[in-house]
């Protein structure tokens, strides 16, 4: 028990690490470069520390989530999206903290569209996730801010 909750405890980093080498990759960023932003950021890492993140080996605190995205072009969504090998959004994915879930649905889980149990939910309660997990103005239409 112990032994699996260690594991499930390390699955969004793992993600995330997954996630950056993969981005890395696709946009032909050496880890020295991707360093370099980091530290234009004035969040300054290592290359063996981005390294160790890529292999799943170190975790990524929030700062380092938001600068690692922003230095690579995309959304922290985008490092925190499990993707299944077989790129099918019916696969099962995990992070951290949630239950199997398929990639669709756990996609709409980060963009706060959808709760992970929405099944269970009937339309009012899952607007009010929907409201609780977005900035005011995302839901309030027809009044200025």
């Amino acid at each position: 028990m112990i032994t699996m909750l260690c594991v499930a405890e390390k699955l969004t980093s793992e993600v995330v690490g997954r996630n950056v080498a993969r981005l890395r990759a696709a946009t032909n960023t050496t880890i020295r470069e991707l360093a370099a932003g980091l530290k234009e950021q004035e969040l300054p890492m290592s290359s063996s520390g981005i390294t160790d993140i890529e292999r799943g080996r170190r975790q990524v605190n929030v700062d380092q989530l938001t600068a690692l995205a922003a230095a690579l072009g995309v959304s922290p969504m985008t490092l925190l999206m499990p993707l299944p090998d077989d790129g099918n959004p019916d696969a099962e994915v995990m992070l951290s903290g949630t239950s199997p879930e398929t990639a669709h649905d756990m996609d709409l889980w980060l963009r706060a569209e959808q709760p992970l149990t929405a099944y269970l939910m009937d339309d009012w309660e899952q607007e009010g996730f929907r409201r609780a997990a977005n900035p005011p103005w995302a839901w309030k239409k027809g009044e200025k801010g």
